[in-house]
């Protein structure tokens, strides 16, 4: 399964450290999935579309400077593929939400809360075979976000990565996610 993830590139950055791909803030306790006393939360997209959506949706214009770092440096698309043997749990299907008995609006709901609450046991009931959840994006419907548990802040197990691309107004995901978000580019 291929995977997205935006973030802020800093060339020569090291493993684990700000601006390189494998770089993730800690602790996390503002995601909608985030425990960070269980897990890390590793938040990507099953299309770039979709993680540019996620990443830049609050900015209604988007000129050159947003995809830029605030040392200058161009933000980038880090493409991942995930190991076909790791499972994720699928809160896009009306099966899997009635064998956990939650409700669609307890997962789309915009209370970290709540979202946090089920997310503690997701990973409680399901950690052991399942690598992460996937769901409907928040900005973009038709697109799927992931999250996959981590632990000490190494890379999940089966995710590697296989692409770096830079990100500017004239990338092809970027003009699609623009359009599709009815944003402004330039």
């Amino acid at each position: 399964m291929r995977l997205y993830r935006c973030y802020p590139r800093v060339p020569g950055a090291r493993r684990g450290k700000p601006g390189h791909w494998s770089f993730l803030p800690r602790p996390q306790l503002h995601g909608r999935w985030d425990n960070a006393d269980l897990y890390d939360s590793w938040y990507l997209s099953r299309s770039a579309v979709g993680a540019i959506a996620e990443s830049f949706y609050n900015k209604q214009r988007w000129i050159p400077e947003v995809f830029l770092t605030p040392a200058g440096q161009p933000r980038a698309l880090a493409i991942f593929e995930l190991d076909e043997d790791r499972t994720l749990l699928d809160l896009d299907d009306a099966r899997v939400l009635t064998k956990l008995e939650v409700r669609p609006s307890q997962i789309v709901v915009q209370d970290i809360g709540t979202t946090q609450n089920i997310a503690r046991e997701f990973y409680a009931n399901t950690a052991g075979t399942h690598s992460g959840v996937s769901w409907w994006s928040s900005q973009l419907p038709a697109e799927t976000s992931v999250m996959l548990w981590g632990v000490d802040g190494a890379v999940p197990p089966g995710l590697k990565l296989v692409g770096i691309e830079q990100l500017s107004e004239s990338h092809p995901a970027v003009i699609e996610a623009a359009s599709r978000l009815y944003r402004v580019l330039g």
